[in-house]
């Protein structure tokens, strides 16, 4: 459907006269008469009727115009992005963020990184730990932040940021929340709240198992904001990475044991011609003072 006759149809049914309409479109009127009964035979059906010297908007031609009015925007606001992106005032960047990883030790460095460049624009992509290397592959994104390595390990480049203790969280008045650690037996005598989407979770659940203090599990969740507000108001506890508490009235009470760990990391694509502001970002990750949002 070609969008110029779209144009010159909504000008139509605007004006209701194929005078103006033409003038407006800049095209004669014999064109702008063909251009309309082109549309008509694609969308099958009359657009416009004609009643001696009175035009009006058929049912299917009112119908249509709602619906291409919509397109029209939709392809005026590409054209308009084309030419922001185009004339190279803004370099655009993609970022798939895993959704257990917390802003708290990402948000110092994403300012000082966009503080040192103005021209870009980051998009921060919600994405699963199973969606990330196909969305890194395919070039839906440019880049992830990720709290484990996921599968195509060999077409993914991986650099450490830094690493956090998995802890347990709960209320900030639970009896638990005073202790200077727990251990697993601690928490199987609890409600526990799974956290689906964590990518340590098969690894914690199966060590439990493993050490015959299995979780008594109450509720499970893909969604973190859920399980991090049941955990406010004292409906379980759950096992987390440290920095990514998000929710005030939570407290974090350490593991007693010291296996349980994980590695933040940064993750391209392997041997894709990576754009400047990729390459900046790598860079100004690499040499950035991690440690300075430590506890």
């Amino acid at each position: 459907m070609d969008l110029r006759r779209i144009r010159q149809f909504l000008l139509l049914a605007d004006t209701l006269n194929f005078s103006e309409a033409a003038r407006r479109s800049g095209v004669s009127q014999p064109a702008l008469s063909k251009a309309v009964r082109k549309l008509e035979e694609e969308l099958g059906g009359s657009l416009i009727r004609r009643e001696g010297r009175l035009t009006h908007l058929t049912h299917l031609g009112r119908a249509m115009a709602l619906h291409l009015a919509e397109v029209a925007r939709s392809a005026a606001s590409a054209e308009a992005e084309a030419r922001r992106i185009s004339s190279g005032n803004v370099q655009p960047l993609e970022i798939a963020v895993m959704c257990t990883v917390g802003p708290y030790r990402l948000s110092p460095f994403m300012l000082d990184y966009l503080a040192e460049h103005r021209d870009v624009e980051i998009t921060l992509h919600d994405v699963p730990a199973m969606k990330i290397g196909e969305d890194l592959l395919s070039g839906r994104v440019d880049l992830a932040i990720l709290g484990a390595p996921v599968s195509d390990a060999g077409r993914l480049h991986h650099i450490e940021l830094y690493t956090e203790d998995m802890v347990m969280a709960c209320a900030a008045d639970h009896p638990y929340a005073a202790r200077p650690e727990v251990d697993l037996e601690d928490l199987s005598r609890l409600s526990y709240l799974d956290r689906l989407h964590c990518e340590f979770r098969d690894t914690f659940l199966a060590t439990a198992v493993r050490e015959n203090v299995p979780m008594r599990i109450s509720v499970r969740s893909e969604r973190e904001d859920w399980i991090q507000y049941l955990v406010k108001t004292g409906q379980g506890v759950t096992i987390l990475p440290r920095h990514s508490v998000v929710m005030d009235g939570i407290a974090t009470v350490p593991l007693a044991r010291e296996d349980m760990k994980r590695s933040v990391l940064l993750s391209v694509a392997a041997g894709r011609q990576d754009s400047e502001a990729v390459q900046q970002f790598v860079a100004q990750a690499r040499k950035f003072a991690w440690s300075g949002g430590a506890d």
